[in-house]
Formats: C-alpha cells, structure tokens, sequence
C-alpha cells in the first residue's frame, strides 16, 4: 500500500489484479483493515457521487470475485468477510506495510521517550524503508481514499522528522542535510524541518548557509502566508547568531527542544530545536473504543492533518444530544495533532453540562494566556482576544472548543494568524460563524450503533444475541451517548442476557430512568443546554410535540393544535430547532428523536386533558389533515 499496491503470498507468489475496481476496492478495505467498512462507504471509495443505480449490486460481484481470487493466492482462509452491512478484511500486522509502519513508529516514539535514541533511529528507518513511493501510486483515489492517503503522508512526514531528529543528536548531522533540503522542496512551509536543517548546517560547520537557511524560511512564509518564523525557529536563529555553545553536539545525545534564551536545560543540551518545551497539550484522552464516523473522520483528517496556507481553520461540528460531537472532535484532534507543534488547547465551554453555567469568553481567554505564559493583565475581553491573537499569531496550534452555547461564546476564542485550526463542536449551528467547515452528526447506522455496544458489552455477548442487539441500539434511538450507556449497563451485569435489557429499555415510561449509569445519563444530557427556560411558549410547545406520536408535523398543524397564532408558533418551532430537540430536513416539515419525545413527556408543564386534546384533533380533521390523523390525536 505505501507505493504501488502489491499483493503476494508468503511463497513469493504475486496477486495479479488487472481489474481497477478489483484494486480499488481491496485498496479500500486495507485502508480500514480488520474493520467493517460499511457497503456504502465503500460504494462511495469506489464511485464517489457517481455511483451507478447498479452499484450494490457490483459491490457484491466485486467482492466474491475478489474473494475467490485471494483464496487461490492464499489458502489460510477467508480474508474478506461480510459483517453486517459491509465488509472487513483480516490481516496480521507483520501482512500489511500499513500496520507494520505504524508499529515501527510507536516502537520509535516508545524508544525516544526513554531515551534510547539508537534504538529510536533504528525503528523509524525501518519504517520510512517501507514507503516504495506514494500512497497506492499509480491507482485513481477517490476523494475519501484522497483522505486516507493524505493521513497517512503526514504520518510518513511526521516520522521523517522524528529520524532526522535522532541522526542529529546522534552526531550524523552531515547526512541529515540531503534529505531535510529534498523533504522541503516539497513541504517548504514545514518550520520543523528548516529548524532541524539550520540546526545540521550550524553543526557541520556552515553557520552562514543555517543563517540563510532561516531567511529563506521566512521569505516563504512572509510570501505565501504573511507571517514571520515562529518563536521557536527565531529563538534558534538568535541562538545560531550568538553562536551559542548550548547548540554544540556530544555534551548529550537525547534530543530536546529549545531551552529558554539563554540557558540549557539542566544536565542536557539542546541538540534538537523543533518547538517549545513547554507547548500546552491539552486535548482530553481518546482512550476507548472509537467506532462509526468514518466519513467525518476522513473528512476532517484531509483537512486538519495539513494547515492550509494563508487562511486558518474554523471547522463547526453540530448535532443533538448525545451524537457524539465531542467524541468525534477529540478523536480527531489526537489524529492530527502532530500538525499542529506549537500546542493543543481545549476548552469545555459548559454550553450543555448539567448544573453548571457556561463559561464567559473572558474564563477561557484567561486560561488559555496562562497557557501560553502570558502573565495576568487583568485586561477587558476586547483586550485579552487582543493578546490572545497576538501570542497565537506565527504559531501552529489546534484549539478544540466543545460544547459551545453560541457564536457570541466562540468568536473572542479565535486565534491570530492564518497556521492554526480550530475544532468547534455544539448542539447549534453556529451559521453567523465563518467556518471553514460544517460537519453535522446524526444517529449511527444500525452496524455501526451494534459495533458500539459490542465494543462496550462484549462481542461474544452481542453476537449471541443479535436480534435483542439490534432491539437495544433501536430503544436507544441510535445515538451514541445512549448506546454508550445500555454498554456500560450490560457491562456491569455480565450476568445478564443482552435481551434483559432490551425488555427494560421497551417501557417507554421508564427508558430514561434505564438509560443512566455512573455518571452517564441521557436524561440530564437532555435537559442541559436546551434554552427552554428562557422561552417559556416554546417549552410550552415542546410539551405538546412530545404528547403525539406523529413522525413528522408541519407549521399549520402545530397552530391548530396548540390553538395559537402561526408567526408565534413558528417562532417557537424555529427556537426547537436550534436547540436540537427537532429537526428538520425539508422546508416546513419538522421531526423528533424518540428519546427526546419521552424526555417532552416526562417534563410536561402543562398536561392537558384528553377532551381538549380529541377537540383539537377534531379541529385539525376539519382542516383536512385526515382520518389517521384524528385516530392517533385521540390515542394519544
């Protein structure tokens, strides 16, 4: 894969794949390997927007036939599988470059951070040696494979540093120039590669080709994207004019980064000078299971993993309650962070936390200076998104604000300059906000919301029970954080058969009370954040919504039935809307999510009779919405 696409048996022998939809579709499920790739995606890898009407039906030939064609090549058993509504391939690490590269890399990084820096030189060879050429070279990508492939660059280049890194503190200083001046040709905004270049020319003794090296960095970036070098190459550059002997090699041989103007860290020289010691990492931990979103995910990797030059990033993430926004934001953000050097900062904007405010812009303002070692002012909001604009402006970072009320809320928190990104994630669609971006997130497929529960619960547990699998992430309405929970519930009781739960889960009375565990509870998700307390008609109608057991309503019908004028109750549904307890995907034409329903009942403000609810469906029949209607108006 990380060259031309080769497939051989252990005997040496080749797979011969004349076909381009045969390769495609085998480059596809290894790019996700021991994975289910869901049937449409993998109509998209193969197609993109024009796929045939024929399509699932190709897939399905493709795959027997390339099925068959493995099974003669290999005799060790089936490697693609159907799974649910897509396909997985199973292979070893040691099997595909991929994984092995990846492996190779860990190792290394595992290396450097105890300071074996042969041991890290060793194993980040070995994994650059993997790369015949680029990604599937010589195989037409489609825009997701694009993604996946550009991810996968950026590993290779992030690992390239790392070796460079290594040989320099190694003493091979000399060596490392060919490849850092062939690597920049090609990524000529890269600062870690002019530092680390600038830092091997100093060492072999050619201080004035490390000092042009640094005016030609900065008449790149001053160029292309009007910024100066960042403070870790101009601290390099001050360091190189000083002819500073901290920058000498063989006192120690672990590389580091650049030590304060002026002084070394204790014991140790500052042989490698990429970034800030001290750069904030804050992205919360991604540990656990990540499943579903393989499409945002690619979509956001293609677009973070490479700052684009001369604008920054705004990418807006929406959706209900429980969609996994932030999930997804923080899986993300650990994907790419090696893109973003200078530091990752994150923020829990409150927007929807049970029992606590949200944050002021001036709060996160304050953290984030602090951050960045910028001393209190004490300063106004103007003031302070003024500061914060100019310690980011030059910088790379990635800014992860979660849970965010408003536009009003995020805007103040943008950074400076045109190298950095920000991830954004919040129940609203924050349209007065310039994103570059929008991503919205909705239920999981079925597979996907089944995978998620087996991945919390058990597979084994899962795959002896499907049909009462299938019942549990249905009653939990597919959403993650629901899912999540029925997971964990089963989890804590191992004793108990996957259908247990979906038996508890069928009482719609007391669903919300089942679907909370620990400190997870899709109850009071729901009733954070909701803006209904400030808008006590659409709270009122909202009560109402949740009373009828009607798929879709429209504008019309919900003023008669709430016998009120229409511009109040449009006003009313707009406000529904944007606090995500309705959707609404086609003009005039609103739905509710089934768990959402039950939260609107359990909180009725003001029930209303049956009499008064019959008269109103009456009424609604008489306008002509319909007998079916009238019935379940009446039932309900």
């Amino acid at each position: 894969m990380l060259g031309p696409l080769v497939v051989k048996a252990a005997t040496g022998r080749e797979l011969c794949l004349k076909r381009p939809k045969h390769r495609q579709l085998l480059a596809a499920l290894l790019l996700r390997p021991n994975t289910t790739v869901a049937s449409g995606l993998l109509i998209d890898y193969l197609w993109g927007e024009r796929a045939p009407k024929s399509a699932r039906g190709n897939l399905k030939t493709y795959i027997w036939q390339l099925r068959g064609m493995i099974a003669a090549l290999d005799h060790r058993g089936a490697r693609i599988e159907t799974a649910g509504n897509g396909y997985q391939i199973t292979v070893r690490p040691d099997e595909l470059d991929i994984l092995f590269f990846h492996r190779l890399s860990r190792q290394g990084g595992e290396a450097l951070r105890r300071g074996d820096i042969a041991a890290a030189e060793a194993a980040f060879s070995q994994a650059l040696d993997l790369w015949r050429g680029e990604v599937l070279q010589g195989l037409t990508l489609s825009e997701p494979m694009n993604a996946w492939a550009g991810i996968l660059a950026e590993d290779r280049l992030r690992v390239m540093e790392d070796l460079m890194e290594v040989r320099i503190a190694l003493g091979r200083h000399s060596e490392t120039i060919g490849p850092l001046r062939r690597a920049l040709h090609e990524n000529p905004l890269r600062e870690r590669l002019w530092a680390q270049l600038m830092l091997a020319l100093y060492r072999d003794g050619r201080t004035s080709d490390a000092l042009l090296a640094y005016q030609d960095l900065r008449l790149h970036l001053i160029a292309e994207i009007g910024t100066e070098p960042g403070p870790a190459v101009r601290h390099l550059h001050q360091r190189i004019l000083a002819a500073d002997p901290g920058l000498d090699a063989g006192r120690d041989r672990r590389p580091t980064a650049l030590a304060p103007a002026g002084e070394d860290p204790p014991g140790r020289a500052a042989t490698s000078v990429p970034f800030p010691a001290d750069a904030p990492a804050q992205l919360p931990s991604d540990a656990g299971p990540f499943i579903g979103r393989g499409g945002e995910l690619a979509r956001l990797g293609a677009l973070l993993s490479a700052p684009r030059a001369g604008r920054g990033l705004v990418v807006a993430i929406d959706g209900p309650c429980g969609a996994g926004k932030s999930r997804l934001a923080v899986h993300a953000a650990h994907a790419v962070a090696s893109a973003y050097p200078d530091g990752q900062l994150y923020a829990d904007l409150h927007g929807t936390t049970p029992g606590l405010a949200p944050l002021t812009p001036d709060e996160v303002l304050a953290r984030f200076l602090r951050s960045l070692n910028v001393p209190e002012t004490g300063c106004h909001l103007d003031e302070a998104a003024a500061l914060f604009r100019t310690h980011t402006a030059g910088r790379r970072m990635l800014i992860v604000l979660d849970n965010a009320v408003d536009a009003s809320q995020v805007r103040p928190l943008l950074p400076g300059g045109s190298t950095s990104a920000v991830l954004v994630t919040s129940r609203s669609r924050l349209t007065t906000l310039d994103a570059t971006m929008r991503l919205h997130l909705d239920r999981l497929s079925e597979r996907e919301a089944t995978d998620l529960l087996a991945a919390c619960a058990g597979h084994e547990r899962v795959r002896a029970e499907p049909q009462a699998a299938a019942r549990t992430v249905e009653l939990c309405d597919r959403l993650p954080l629901a899912v999540r929970v029925a997971g964990a519930r089963l989890a804590d009781n191992p004793h108990w058969p996957v259908a247990r739960l979906a038996a508890r889960l069928a009482d719609a009375d007391t669903r919300l009370d089942e679907l909370s565990h620990g400190d997870l509870s899709v109850r009071e998700s729901l009733a954070a954040g909701h803006e209904l307390d400030h808008h006590p008609e659409a709270g009122e109608l909202f009560t109402l919504l949740g009373r009828l057991d009607i798929a879709e309503v429209t504008a019309s019908l919900v003023a008669a039935l709430a016998d009120r004028d229409a511009d109040d109750v449009q006003a009313s549904l707009d406000t529904l809307v944007r606090a995500r307890l309705l959707e609404s995907s086609a003009p005039d034409r609103y739905r509710m999510h089934e768990l959402i329903r039950l939260f609107a009942r359990a909180h009725a403000v003001r029930p209303e009779g049956g009499w008064e609810c019959a008269g109103r469906a009456a009424h609604c029949y008489l306008l002509g919405v319909g007998a079916p209607l009238l019935l379940n108006l009446i039932g309900a």
